[in-house]
């Protein structure tokens, strides 16, 4: 009787933990939530999407087998065909909705006024969108842009050879990508994305953060070489089992934009922040010129923001407190910036 008690037990134990582990790496795998104070300090978007001056259409649009949540807005004076730009989000849980006024400030109040209309797009497993991103690689989220460009271009408001991309962060590795593939694509615009390979990128991101702590020296190096082992073992996990950000981490920890920076035809501009502990401006305009052996081409161009850090507020690299970050101005540089370069483009 005890045997079959003990035997009971145990049995029950590792079922226990057999649907432990289950609910776990069902939760792993999760696109996740939105972060709340992202939210927070996003405004209201629906009533900054409604007004008289727009013409706005919520729809979803295909990307192979996968519907992308989408908001088109377009200037409503009903005069011509529109050229249009589409922006991206970066990476992990975000929604263009709730993105810190980024998508606000940069896109939506900079290109209406200029008699052009805006595309935003949910990335998969976003807001409306199927899917998951984190089984979606950079390939993947290029592909699922230009789908967003073609829609575009059977759009009877827009003008199919005047449509451009924007991407915030990870964007900024997408969009360069999309464009070197697509010659159609009119301009691609990165805000602080990356021209180093992400696991450098990283790397500066994990060092930064600990000089931030005061951690320096031997102890520094240590402890970035420790977590970068750690990320590098979760990637090659990833490729074994492709649960959640293990999946992701392996499609493109060793991606470098160096092909798509060389090939591409179209305009771009890249844009990168002073005080950027993620995209440090030093290494990444190092990592540009090296690319082009320190001639790069006409179409390409470079601009560092003074004082703004990734999210391209006016704050210090080091932040004390997460109320420093939110009550921090974004960049008005930047507007001016974004304005005289698509005067130039013609855009």
């Amino acid at each position: 009787m005890k045997r079959i008690n003990k035997k009971t037990v145990g049995l029950t134990l590792v079922a226990m933990l057999i649907v432990w582990v289950a609910i776990k790496a069902y939760q792993y795998n999760q696109p996740g939530e939105v972060p709340p104070f992202y939210i927070q300090e996003s405004g209201d978007w629906e009533a900054s999407v409604t007004s008289p001056d727009i013409q706005r259409e919520h729809l979803f649009i295909q990307s192979g087998n996968i519907k992308l949540e989408a908001d088109l807005l377009i200037p409503a004076d009903g005069i011509g065909k529109k050229g249009a730009v589409i922006f991206i989000t970066g990476s992990s849980a975000n929604t263009y909705q709730a993105y810190l006024g980024i998508a606000q400030k940069y896109v939506q109040e900079l290109f209406l006024p200029r008699d052009t209309a805006v595309l935003f797009l949910n990335k998969r497993g976003m807001g409306e969108s199927e899917g998951n991103w984190k089984h979606n690689d950079f390939q993947g989220r290029a592909e699922d842009l230009y789908a967003a460009v073609q829609f575009l271009q059977q759009h009877p408001a827009i003008d199919p050879d005047r449509i451009g991309i924007m991407g915030h962060s990870q964007g900024g590795y997408i969009v360069p990508i999309t464009a070197a593939q697509h010659e159609d694509v009119a301009f691609f615009i990165s805000l602080v994305g990356p021209t180093r390979m992400v696991w450098e990128q990283m790397e500066d991101d994990i060092e930064n953060g600990l000089r931030c702590q005061g951690v320096t020296d031997e102890e520094l190096q240590k402890e970035v070489a420790s977590l970068m082992k750690w990320a590098r073992l979760e990637a090659n996990v990833g490729k074994l089992l492709p649960l959640g950000e293990a999946d992701i981490q392996a499609g493109i920890m060793d991606y470098g934009p160096r092909q798509a920076l060389q090939t591409v035809k179209s305009p771009g501009l890249l844009v990168f922040a002073e005080n950027d502990p993620l995209v440090p401006v030093d290494k990444n305009l190092a990592r540009f010129n090296e690319i082009f052996n320190g001639n790069p081409p006409d179409n390409l161009q470079t601009v560092t923001i003074s004082g703004a850090r990734h999210s391209l507020r006016l704050t210090n690299m080091c932040l004390t407190s997460i109320d420093e970050f939110l009550s921090a101005p974004l960049s008005d540089e930047l507007v001016e910036i974004l304005q005289t370069w698509l005067d130039e483009q013609g855009f």
